[in-house]
């Protein structure tokens, strides 16, 4: 992926006067550019949507946070407990966008289906999720492991 954004964007770093490779305002896919300790390091962050019983809350998400640690800044308390993706106390249907949950323990079939775990879930694209009950996705990950 950074291959792809070096050919195709360029930025100058406030306190730089020349160009650095990497991401760009002008790339449609990128939200916001950030120099991380002022060494030059650029992150991508992404629109987030979250539904939480009723309310809808957006932010911008920085491709190396999870959503749950986007989440807890912006002041919105939702389900977690162990943060590894293993207890899935925190689940949410995607609804829009993909996300890197390759540390969850969801089973391929049941994150196709659209669900993901917010404690290790970081943003790819922008996305939306609504939250939903742990059951649910309990009863998900028990009947894929049946088969």
């Amino acid at each position: 992926m950074h291959s792809q954004l070096v050919a195709s964007c360029s930025l100058t770093l406030p306190g730089h006067s020349r160009s650095s490779r990497g991401a760009a305002a002008s790339c449609p896919s990128i939200k916001s550019v950030r120099s991380v300790r002022g060494m030059g390091v650029v992150s991508k962050a992404y629109k987030v949507e979250i539904e939480h019983q009723g309310k809808v809350t957006s932010m911008e998400v920085d491709e190396d946070t999870t959503i749950l640690e986007a989440a807890e800044e912006n002041g919105l308390e939702l389900p977690h407990d162990c943060r590894l993706g293993v207890c899935m106390t925190c689940p949410a249907r995607l609804v829009e966008g993909n996300v890197d949950q390759s540390g969850s323990m969801l089973s391929e079939d049941v994150s196709e289906k659209g669900y993901a775990l917010l404690c290790v879930s970081r943003p790819e694209s922008d996305c939306k999720f609504k939250t939903i009950a742990e059951e649910e996705v309990l009863d998900l990950q028990l009947m894929t492991s049946q088969f």
